[in-house]
Order: C-alpha cells, then sequence, then structure tokens
C-alpha cells in the first residue's frame, strides 16, 4: 500500500471495538496481504484492509468515502453484509450476488477474505461451521463460474479441502 493512512484508519475505527480471534485488524490485514502477494494493485488492497469495517466498527460508508473516496467506500460497501436480512442463508445469497455483479476486484477480496479466515482456523484449531463452508464454496464457485482470480481460486479451493478433511476426522 501507498501510506500509511489505511492503517490510521483501521486502527482509528477498532478502537474500543471487541473482535473474535481471527477477525479485526490482524485478519484485516493478512486479507491485504493475500492480495498483495498474488498481485492486486494499492486500491484493491484497501479495499480489502477495510473490507469489513461497516460491519464490525461504527464507522459509516460515508467515512470511508470522506478518507479514501468513492470507489474505495462504494466496494466496501458491497463486500458488507446487509444486516437487516435476519436469515444467515439468504443474507449470504444475497452478499454473492452483489459481489458477482460487481465483479473484479470485489470477488477477489471476497476470495481473500475467505482464504484468510481459513488459514487462521486451520493455523489454530478453529472449528468452521457448515454454513460458513457452504457460504465459501458458494463464493468459490461464482469466482470459478466467472473465471476470476485463477490463484485466488486454487488457495481457497486447497484450504476447503482441507478444512473438509480435518471436518471429516473429527
Amino acid at each position: 500500500m501507498t501510506n500509511g493512512d489505511e492503517s490510521r484508519f483501521l486502527a482509528d475505527a477498532y478502537r474500543g471495538v471487541a473482535t473474535l480471534s481471527g477477525k479485526g485488524i490482524p485478519h484485516a490485514r493478512a486479507v491485504a496481504q493475500i492480495l498483495r502477494e498474488n498481485g492486486s494493485d494499492d486500491a484493491t488492497q484497501v479495499v480489502g484492509l477495510l473490507h469489513d469495517v461497516l460491519e464490525d466498527t461504527p464507522r459509516t460508508a460515508a467515512d470511508i468515502r470522506a478518507a479514501f473516496g468513492t470507489d474505495v467506500a462504494e466496494k466496501v460497501a458491497v463486500l458488507s453484509d446487509d444486516r437487516s436480512v435476519k436469515r444467515y442463508a439468504q443474507r449470504k445469497r444475497l452478499l454473492r450476488s452483489r459481489i458477482a455483479a460487481a465483479g473484479s476486484p470485489v470477488v477477489d477480496v471476497s476470495l481473500a477474505d475467505k482464504i484468510a479466515t481459513l488459514r487462521h482456523a486451520l493455523e489454530t484449531g478453529t472449528p468452521v461451521s457448515s454454513p460458513h463452508l457452504a457460504h465459501y464454496r458458494a463464493t468459490l464457485r461464482l469466482a470459478q463460474a466467472a473465471d476470476a482470480a485463477p490463484a485466488l481460486c486454487g488457495q481457497l479451493e486447497a484450504l476447503l479441502d482441507r478444512v473438509s478433511h480435518q471436518v471429516a476426522r473429527t
């Protein structure tokens, strides 16, 4: 990334916010790092860094827009759950449809998000719920159907296989 504004914004946004293990700032940094390692541009890495801010913190899309511009704010908003939809499966279907409509690089950030989450789960032995795994697989199928980010798709597919084998053994 080009400067420290993103890190300062992220630190300020999460100040005083309780997050689960594997979420929050460490997760945001892991997503941005995966995008960097896979050749994403700086703007996509910023979206990756901020992708959970609207869901996890008091920050708004207007705050992101003021700090990083309309394009970044709109992409972060697309990647954010609509909390007015109460049923998990329905909420995630809606999220995937918005991500598919937005295309790359939003799809890339979504894939990197799942890769970071699964890596953390495998490293810490944290179980991943069946609904989450179903959502991750559906996201992978969406990306594959769009021929999006083959390297990220390959990484996610390999991690899903590893997690599935781990679940099968328990």
